[in-house]
């Protein structure tokens, strides 16, 4: 079974709604809905008071929040062109439909249903199954990759200024040094085929050698799937590269850019934390973040983010602020994509249902004119 097959087949379940999926859905909610009251019900009132963190949020200038909201807005167009980079032909109005869509559904959903509801998205807008599976495909390797690329960059300009440790360059080569043996190999594997086998049967024995250690049944061959995707993905990223790489930097960039004017929002200026700081506590949480630790995407970060600019300002004062700059940053990268998401979602689904029925109505139109044409008399 080939990779598209695999995701056709989730697809096709998704809407069954039988009593296994729903009890899945269920527990996922249950789940995720346990671990933010643990996050945001017990552990964060320790650190900060809500009532005060509230207070903050009110004291933020109007002209402010407007700044944030444009840019939050921007950084989702931002995802829609990394989006858009791997998918050629597709438009930007509905890349980013499909980043909000797919941000609601994998804050709330399970991952298999975020795929699943991705596969039918971009197939009812008459995508292939092939180019819909390989341009997901492309954009979740090229997503991770971008959240290693951008941490090693920032390290690496935070060491020369000085602003971190010489560590930092430490940081930033160990950063950097996966993503350039991972692009030697994958443009090596485009070009060889015979080195892609290679591939193949090294990654086949390391995946069985970790399975049978963790006693769970192994993937087999991975020779002939490696192949499939070097064929199907070859000219597309020999020909997409740059538009994928920088995409997904301006993406991580803008995110940046977001958490820097949201804690200035609040009045936590460059003397209390500096851009640099903030720079490299961005880039520390992006590679924290990269292992699925917290369901939903939520919780994680934000005990992240107010830990870290807590300590470094060493000022409980801040507290309250700091949180409520982490706040409002998570609230246009997280949690107002939620909502907004649905609604993209809900418009897809009546944009496709409408399509249909016009097409279904030009369709009968054709016959009934025929006929009319055909029989000149039946107008007398």
């Amino acid at each position: 079974m080939t990779a598209g097959d695999a995701v056709a087949e989730v697809a096709d379940q998704l809407p069954s709604g039988s009593s296994e999926a729903r009890r899945s859905v269920l527990l996922r909610l249950l789940v995720v809905g346990g671990y933010l009251f643990v996050v945001f019900g017990i552990l964060l009132p320790r650190v900060v008071d809500y009532g005060d963190m509230v207070e903050a949020f009110r004291d933020v200038p109007a002209e402010w929040l407007l700044l944030i909201v444009l840019v939050g807005m921007f950084s989702w167009v931002a995802e829609g062109l990394a989006l858009q980079a791997p998918m050629p032909g597709l438009s930007l109005r509905r890349s980013v439909m499909a980043y909000l869509s797919l941000a609601a559904i994998g804050s709330t959903m399970t991952g298999a249903v975020k795929l699943a509801v991705g596969y039918r998205i971009f197939r009812e807008w008459g995508r292939s199954p092939e180019s819909t599976v390989l341009g997901l495909t492309l954009n979740g390797i090229a997503s991770q990759a971008g959240k290693l690329l951008l941490p090693a960059l920032a390290f690496l300009l935070l060491a020369v200024a000085g602003t971190v440790p010489p560590t930092g360059f430490l940081a930033a080569f160990l950063l950097a040094v996966p993503i350039v043996l991972g692009i030697m190999v994958g443009v090596w594997m485009m070009r060889s085929e015979a080195f892609a086998r290679r591939v193949g049967a090294f990654a086949t024995r390391a995946t069985d050698t970790v399975m049978r250690r963790i006693h769970r049944p192994a993937p087999g061959d991975l020779t002939g799937r490696l192949l499939t995707f070097r064929e199907a993905a070859k000219d597309l990223l020999l020909a997409r590269i740059w538009p994928i790489t920088l995409s997904q930097l301006l993406a991580r960039t803008v995110g940046y850019v977001l958490l820097l004017l949201s804690l200035r929002a609040v009045g936590i200026d460059d003397r209390v934390l500096p851009a640099g700081v903030i720079l490299g506590y961005y880039a520390a949480v992006m590679v924290i973040t990269l292992l699925p630790i917290a369901p939903g995407g939520a919780g994680l970060p934000e005990v992240l983010y107010i830990g870290f600019f807590t300590t470094y300002v060493g000022n409980p004062a801040y507290d309250d602020a700091i949180a409520a700059g982490v706040m409002l940053f998570r609230a246009m990268t997280w949690f107002v994509p939620i909502p907004v998401g649905y609604v993209a979602l809900l418009l897809q689904r009546r944009g496709v249902r409408h399509d249909r029925e016009r097409l279904a109505g030009a369709g009968a139109s054709v016959p009934s004119t025929a006929a009319a044409i055909e029989d000149p008399g039946s107008r007398a």
